[in-house]
């Protein structure tokens, strides 16, 4: 199941309060249902992943958030 665009907002939305607050609940951005299953599978510091499922509709979903790579000391 593809997210749709506002769906994928959200689900960045949902997933950034995940991040400040990882022991609080998250529904679902496609049924709303709570209990959303948030894994952090990132490969810093070049891009963070988060694998989403949802058991209630069955979301299955990665996010890519693309980080700059590491800036080399020039010294």
């Amino acid at each position: 199941m593809a997210l749709s665009a506002e769906a994928a907002r959200e689900a960045y939305r949902r997933v950034n309060g995940w991040r400040a607050d990882p022991a609080t609940p998250v529904a679902c951005p496609v049924c709303e249902t709570s209990g959303l299953s948030i894994e952090d599978r990132s490969a810093r510091p070049y891009a963070e992943w988060y694998a989403l499922s949802c058991t209630a509709c069955g979301l299955r979903e990665t996010l890519n958030v693309p980080m700059s790579a590491p800036v080399r000391s020039l010294d």
